[in-house]
């Protein structure tokens, strides 16, 4: 290739692809505007993650010759990285689409009770800030201030819960369904929007602080979600298109002014404006060029890891002050570690979940493990069609499916299985005890869907 900026046939090609695919997609929901869900469901959402980390940020990288990271280049992975955003993006779809279920009509439901939304809500919210504060104590009254959480390095920690003290952290997670779940009884009622709003304000200065921005991003894309779902409307351009610039904006100005834990500075941004934050908004997309290296490299430098992922899966929910020597993320430090050089320089590197399946053992885990991800998702949207009038059913769908940014944008398996467990799984709790049993015939009998 003589000139790196430009792409090549075969690089031309996976990428077309991969874009005639989600327009394809974009197609048939348009198509279909009259259903009002068409484009809520999980491949629209994929599609939407997949653009921006596969392709106009990779595109974007090229137009400003940032193939290279940490001194690295690492132009020759664009290849095979287009090439496996588009058989995965095909294989979702095959699983999603191709592979008929059968589906049991709803033996329970939640009926409509916005005030039972409300509770709910209310109460992950007070369990997952009261967990959090046991381990922040004093500090957490200057991190719900991003511009004021540099403090909190001066301030004593909460209370000392050993190896159990990262799940009282991840326990903050609880006010993204939290949240959704008091808008969803707001939405219906128009009540209690003072204490909505504070709830808004403590998460959104919380995860600001904390500097991980796919809380956020997860919180924000799920309000604009249930925004058209709970009140039956198909997502308008006017909204979205504002709504997502924004957040990409957001997203830049985090970026360049974050240290993890101590909220933002302002002072490294003097002088720039709207226009750089949005452009800063796709560096996030950089993951795209760490996960081509790995790719590039394996199993040439870099050997298939096999099932390492799904053990370090199984035992990561144990503390490592029980088990010091799991070495969860081992196989990834060490793929990393050979594309960068040094295990120092690959410090804070991230990768695509499908670049995470195929170092386990190449293109067959790779599509089985998409086959897999959009089977999963079409029960999933089946089970929500049965129940989409139901308000805790709405929030339980939207925090699943907005959580796929997090699966796809985070290739480290054991990590994405823990964080599910504090964000999405809840939902699924809650559901059983607040739904009852529905008395009647007919639930005996299923019905096939495609």
């Amino acid at each position: 290739m003589n000139d790196p900026s430009q792409l090549s046939f075969s690089e031309g090609f996976w990428i077309g692809l991969l874009v005639l695919q989600i327009l394809a997609l974009f197609y048939w929901c348009w198509t279909r505007s009259v259903y009002r869900l068409a484009w809520f469901q999980p491949p629209v959402i994929l599609s939407v993650v997949f653009l921006f980390y596969t392709v106009v940020g990779p595109l974007k990288a090229l137009q400003e010759g940032g193939w290279a990271d940490r001194g690295v280049n690492l132009r020759d992975g664009f290849l095979i990285a287009w090439q496996g955003a588009s058989i995965a993006f095909a294989s979702f779809l095959v699983g999603y689409s191709l592979l008929r279920q059968k589906v049991q009509p709803p033996r329970r439901t939640t009926s409509f009770d916005p005030r039972q939304a409300l509770r709910l809500g209310r109460n992950l919210n007070l369990i997952g800030l009261l967990l959090f504060t046991l381990t922040s104590g004093p500090r957490l009254l200057v991190l719900i201030n991003p511009f004021t959480a540099r403090e909190s390095q001066v301030l004593s920690a909460g209370l000392d819960l050993g190896p159990f003290a990262n799940y009282a952290g991840l326990a903050i997670n609880l006010l993204i369904p939290g949240i959704l779940l008091m808008v969803s009884a707001w939405i219906r009622n128009r009540r209690q929007l003072p204490e909505i709003v504070f709830w808004l304000i403590i998460a959104s200065g919380l995860y600001t602080s904390l500097g991980f921005r796919w809380r956020l991003a997860l919180l924000f894309s799920g309000l604009l979600m249930l925004w058209f779902i709970a009140r039956g409307r198909a997502p308008r351009a006017v909204v979205v298109i504002p709504a997502m610039a924004l957040l990409l904006v957001m997203a830049g100005l985090i970026g360049m002014t974050r240290s993890y834990g101590s909220g933002l500075d302002l002072s490294r941004v003097e002088g720039f404006g709207f226009w750089d934050f949005f452009l800063a908004g796709f560096t996030e997309s950089n993951i795209f060029v760490t996960s081509g290296g790995v790719m590039n490299l394996t199993p040439t430098a870099i050997p298939y890891v096999g099932t390492a992922p799904l053990i370090s899966t199984l035992l990561f929910p144990i503390p490592s002050a029980l088990m010091p020597f799991k070495n969860s993320a081992e196989y990834l430090i060490n793929a990393t570690a050979t594309v960068y050089g040094s295990e120092s320089l690959a410090t804070g590197s991230a990768i695509l979940n499908y670049s995470e399946y195929y170092l386990m053992g190449g293109w067959s885990v790779l599509i089985g493990a998409y086959v897999l991800l959009g089977w999963l998702y079409r029960r999933l949207w089946l089970w929500f069609v049965w129940r989409r009038h139901e308000p805790i059913a709405q929030i339980l769908y939207i925090d699943a499916v907005v959580f796929l940014y997090m699966i796809v944008s985070r290739g480290y398996l054991p990590a994405a299985v823990s964080l599910f467990m504090f964000t999405v799984a809840p939902m699924f709790y809650y559901y059983r005890v607040a739904s009852k049993p529905i008395l009647g015939p007919g639930l005996s009998h299923s019905s096939t869907t495609s």
